[in-house]
């Protein structure tokens, strides 16, 4: 049969089967039920032995699991969906659907409902990964040390305090090119 799959021992998920004798003694009405290997015969006896075999049963076919989400040690990353074309390192909103899109800091549904950090970017309807605990680290960034980062407009972040619309804290500068997330309530400026 030259037509089957063949698939190398290491990638198959097996289950052995065990072989039972039953054997009914001489002058008996009992019947015993015993695993192959429990099997001893003396000479005399007169009953039939069957030789046990074990049997290999492909379950099913290895594959590959879906990746997991990227992020670092510690740090909380949430899958969902892009509502638009959307860019890493955007602070984004979930709407009731599920979708995420970039916030807005004079918009009192984006800030209520924020959600937290993009870690990759996405297409519209794609997965898109929100980090929303732990340290980003991005080597283009030219944050000041130890300053505060907020919510800017269309879901970027600053180091320039709000004047106007919602005060939201996203986190902290540790050097210049990590940020420490620390996403606080938004505060309504008058």
């Amino acid at each position: 049969m030259l037509d089957l799959l063949e698939i190398p021992q290491e990638h198959l998920l097996q289950e052995q089967v065990q072989t039972l004798v039953l054997l009914e003694p001489q002058g008996s009405d009992e019947i015993l039920e015993v695993p192959t290997e429990q099997l001893l015969l003396e000479a005399g006896q007169d009953n039939t032995l069957l030789e046990s075999e074990q049997e290999l049963v492909l379950l099913t076919e290895a594959k590959q699991g879906p990746p997991g989400i990227p992020g670092p040690a510690g740090g909380q990353v949430l899958q969902r969906m892009a509502g638009m074309d959307i860019s890493a390192l955007l602070v984004v909103y979930e709407d009731l659907n599920g979708a995420v899109w970039p916030a807005d800091p004079d918009v009192e549904r984006d800030v209520l409902a924020l959600l937290g950090v993009t870690v990759s970017a996405a297409v519209g309807g794609q997965p898109i990964n929100v980090q929303r605990l732990g340290h980003i680290d991005d080597a283009a960034w030219q944050l000041q040390l130890g300053k505060r980062v907020f919510l800017a407009r269309q879901g970027r972040l600053t180091q320039q305090p709000p004047e106007a619309g919602y005060d939201v804290l996203i986190g902290v500068a540790l050097s210049a090119t990590r940020l420490l997330l620390n996403i606080q309530d938004p505060i309504e400026l008058e």
